[in-house]
């Protein structure tokens, strides 16, 4: 039998930094539509829940394509992690249809240029290569430094000391390469997020996606700037 694959998208209704984000009109469609379509035109997801508390959202989310879950107000709060989410996502669908799907992901849904083609190669990996959990992630072409502080690894105030010989700088291409997680996708057995209680563990994989692809909506500025992407990507453009 094919194993079952659940996406949970979270998509609260008390943003702060974009108020109504998820529903807001993004270059023609909600915020919340491009993470709806792009798991439902992956080919690889069985099933799309929105977990919200908001009926506005809700109402959106249903009318791409998605089911809801009702998110309870004591998991809508600023400082709510996702685990607590996805648990609440997979013990509600146990509840109310004994449903226990075999793979649970999740997807922010302020990453609108997440495309189907890297969802279906992150199902691939857990689903077909013997991965335990995957996530997405981006290599950042830039000069990391990490600084110490002579007053504590926490403290803002200097002297600080670089933890690289300042002098040894290397070309771009030979930077070692460092991975940054980018919160778009994630996808774990199910049976391993409820032994763990968190999104990824066990064996590993990484699927890469660009840096631009790897923004998100948290900024109004952030939100401008991918309506410009999307606006050039219509017309053939950075692709």
């Amino acid at each position: 039998m094919k194993p079952t694959v659940i996406t949970v998208i979270p998509a609260r209704g008390g943003s702060k930094g974009v108020p109504r984000k998820n529903i807001r009109l993004l270059y023609g469609k909600p915020v919340i539509a491009y993470t709806i379509e792009a798991c439902l035109n992956s080919g690889a997801i069985d099933r799309v829940f929105i977990s919200t508390d908001d009926a506005e959202i809700a109402e959106v989310a249903r009318k791409f394509g998605a089911e809801v879950i009702d998110r309870p107000k004591e998991l809508a709060g600023d400082k709510v992690t996702l685990e607590p989410v996805i648990k609440h996502a997979l013990d509600d669908l146990k509840e109310r249809e004994n449903y226990i799907p075999d793979f649970i992901s999740c997807i922010q849904p302020t990453s609108p240029l997440l495309k189907p083609e890297v969802i279906k190669e992150c199902v691939d990996k857990v689903v077909n290569q013997g991965y335990d959990s995957c996530i997405t992630a981006f290599l950042p072409e830039t000069y990391e430094w990490k600084w110490r502080s002579a007053v504590d690894e926490f403290s803002k105030e200097g002297p600080f000391t670089p933890e690289r010989e300042v002098m040894k700088r290397v070309v771009r291409q030979d930077l070692p390469k460092v991975f940054h997680e980018n919160g778009a996708f994630y996808i774990t057995k199910t049976s391993l997020f409820r032994e763990i209680g968190h999104r990824w563990g066990g064996k590993m994989a990484i699927v890469e996606m660009t840096e631009l692809d790897s923004i998100q909506i948290d900024s109004e500025d952030q939100f401008w700037f991918i309506e410009q992407i999307l606006k050039k990507r219509e017309n053939g453009e950075n692709k």
